[in-house]
């Protein structure tokens, strides 16, 4: 068997311009995490990050944190499959849609309505875009369809072991969490409204862990198992955040 431990990114800057920067409390999650890699003397045949810079940030963050506590860690290798799902396209699409259609949603066309509220709105109607995309309700055009994403991360996630054969490998990849859904999703052979339920839970800067069977690998029951989800011991209180 071989382990492979996903890591969400640390908190991105939700609400500023620039979402795909890691914000203060990000980099410290970053760095703890990186410090708990030192403490347990992580042994990784590979380090991975997606392209996103919020995932590259988070793991060279974190490998710095480790190397200057005394850790020597691979260098890390970006693996463009472990992109987050195109959340800001499908909401620029089909945001202007669904505030026109959705009663509980008109608080956003109020210019004078509270700046809370509106964030709140704003969150409600992107999980209800995201609903809909999962369901495959939305003609998607030339966006990434719910299929295709968790395609697209199947086939990195197949790269990745096929990479690294052989009992007591360990890759520690960083992305986010809707592929560390997806991973969870092929595990346990959820269905799209489970895996988007599951993702939405993934805090920043946690670790899940999976299971594979090295050698012959076939997406068979019990070749991919889910081990640990979601943990965030190496965070001081403080620090830990959904989003």
């Amino acid at each position: 068997m071989g382990t492979l431990t996903l890591v969400r990114h640390g908190q991105a800057s939700y609400g500023a311009a620039d979402y795909d920067r890691l914000s203060e409390r990000g980099i410290l999650q970053a760095k703890a995490l990186g410090r708990r890699w030192a403490e347990t003397r992580l042994a990784a045949d590979a380090l991975v990050s997606g392209p996103m810079r919020r995932q590259v940030d988070t793991l060279t963050l974190a490998r710095e944190a480790a190397v200057a506590a005394g850790h020597a860690l691979p260098e890390p290798v970006v693996m463009p499959e472990l992109a987050e799902y195109p959340a800001f396209e499908l909401l620029a699409r089909f945001l202007p849609r669904f505030v026109q259609e959705r009663a509980e949603l008109k608080g956003l066309l109020d210019g004078n309505a509270v700046a809370a509220e509106r964030v709140a709105l704003h969150d409600r109607a992107l999980w209800m875009v995201i609903d809909a995309w999962t369901r495959e309700e939305l003609d998607c055009g030339d966006i990434e369809t719910f299929g295709a994403f968790v395609a697209r991360v199947r086939a990195g996630l197949e790269r990745l072991m096929a990479a690294h054969p052989g009992r007591g490998r360990r890759i520690v990849a960083v992305t986010s969490g809707g592929p560390i859904g997806v991973a969870c999703k092929l595990s346990l052979a959820i269905d799209a409204l489970p895996t988007l339920h599951l993702w939405r839970m993934v805090r920043n800067a946690s670790v899940t862990e999976l299971l594979w069977r090295s050698g012959d690998f076939a997406w068979r029951p019990g070749d991919l198992s889910l081990l640990g989800f979601n943990h965030v011991d190496h965070l001081p209180t403080d620090l830990v955040t959904f989003k």
